[in-house]
């Protein structure tokens, strides 16, 4: 194993960054973080002060430049997270992105492009997929703990208050509820079923003011007599969960997009009943960034593979159409 540590960058002073990211990143051990890059110098400087970071960048390209930083955070605005990544893949950095990955399908398709031709790695930060938990929660299903699988419930929501200028729903940085809270869900379900939908039907409500969706409903069908039930917005108050449904039993998981310091699941099959818990005494983030490290120090396979990504593009795609013309959409 390699002594050396991934020098990091983040680009932006974005809020997850203060509670997200940074906290997990000094949780790691072979990573350090050296550079913010900030559009305002002194936003960047109270930034790094704040967080300890010994470099501030005027420009996000003076730092994608310097030869000082391998990798970078992409905390931006979803629709500018592939002009981003391919400037970071342009100078030869490595690109830990907040999801979802892009905005359309074909900007997956692009940044994964990027970063392949570059030689560098690309992650979409959805880090449940590192956690112990999930990793257990496969292994579980693919051993038929609870039968063939049938039928699955996912929900994430919390309210955002209106009117506001939060990002989230701003039309033209891609925002939405699909977008933000939707890619939870939408991505836990394939991760579960280990495959991608044929098709789906849902509904959607779009925001008068803002036009952009504040919650949906989705019904995506598996193939196989299998289906998956998802409900998000921006209406109601803070909740995530999900339950899977075999043939044999079920397995109620409570936090299945953020597992912590400690987690658990449980499992029911019949009259027995099994909790599997986790300690891992890190935060959401840190798992995912220490494998990214990984990676990038030892060469090892990302569990994360970018392509993944313009699943869930499509996905939330053909939600809204599905919504507009009542119609059942193939994928």
């Amino acid at each position: 194993m390699s002594e050396k540590k991934v020098r990091w960058g983040i680009i932006s002073t974005a809020h997850i960054s203060n509670w997200g990211f940074i906290p997990a990143f000094k949780q790691t051990l072979r990573g350090e973080l050296v550079a913010v890059a900030s559009r305002d110098q002194s936003t960047g400087e109270e930034f790094a002060g704040r967080h300890e970071i010994p470099k501030v960048f005027d420009s996000y390209s003076a730092m994608l430049e310097s030869d000082e930083i391998d990798a970078v955070y992409n905390p931006l605005p979803n629709s500018m997270h592939a002009e981003w990544t391919a400037e970071a893949a342009k100078y030869g950095k490595h690109v830990f992105c907040e999801k979802p990955l892009a905005a359309t399908s074909a900007e997956v398709a692009q940044m994964a492009a990027a970063c392949k031709d570059a030689g560098v790695l690309l992650f979409e930060a959805f880090v449940f997929k590192c956690h112990p938990q999930s990793l257990k929660l496969r292994e579980l299903i693919a051993g038929g703990a609870i039968g063939k699988l049938v039928q699955m419930q996912a929900h994430f929501s919390f309210f955002l208050e209106r009117p506001t200028d939060n990002i989230r729903m701003n039309k033209e940085l891609a925002g939405g509820s699909l977008m933000d809270a939707g890619c939870y869900p939408i991505t836990f379900a394939r991760y579960v079923y280990g495959r991608e939908p044929v098709s789906l039907m849902a509904q959607c409500r779009i925001d008068p003011d803002y036009g952009v969706d504040t919650r949906a409903s989705i019904v995506l069908d598996f193939g196989a007599d299998a289906q998956a039930s998802l409900v998000l917005g921006f209406d109601a108050p803070a909740g995530s969960g999900a339950m899977i449904f075999g043939e044999d039993g079920y397995i109620s998981v409570p936090g299945p997009y953020h597992p912590g310091e400690q987690s658990a699941f449980t499992v029911h099959n019949g009259d027995d009943v099994e909790t599997f818990s986790f300690a891992t005494g890190t935060m959401p983030f840190a798992p995912a960034i220490e494998h990214f490290n990984d990676c990038i120090l030892d060469g090892k396979e990302l569990m994360v593979q970018a392509g993944s990504a313009a699943g869930t593009m499509d996905i939330i795609a053909a939600t809204l159409e599905s919504s507009r013309s009542g119609r059942r959409i193939e994928l």
